[in-house]
């Protein structure tokens, strides 16, 4: 479906923000872009592992974005 991580999380991004008139606000420091895919770029850029918001609680995993979250627990927690 997609080649790499990095797509696979813009298409995320993307989803995300879905409804939001089409800006992408970073979870962190709420910098807004206009294209997803610069809101990845920055969130690579700027911020590193400790700042990811979102744990899992079965394994210590950690995720930027909800979404992500909801993807392992679908796909490898079967939740």
């Amino acid at each position: 479906m997609f080649d790499s991580p990095a797509k696979l999380l813009c298409h995320l991004i993307e989803h995300s923000f879905e409804g939001m008139g089409g800006t992408f606000k970073c979870p962190v420091c709420f910098t807004v872009f206009v294209q997803a895919n610069k809101l990845q770029q920055h969130i690579f850029a700027v911020h590193g592992q400790e700042d990811k918001i979102y744990d899992c609680s079965q394994c210590p995993q950690k995720f930027f974005f909800q979404t992500e979250l909801q993807v392992l627990l679908t796909k490898t927690h079967q939740a």
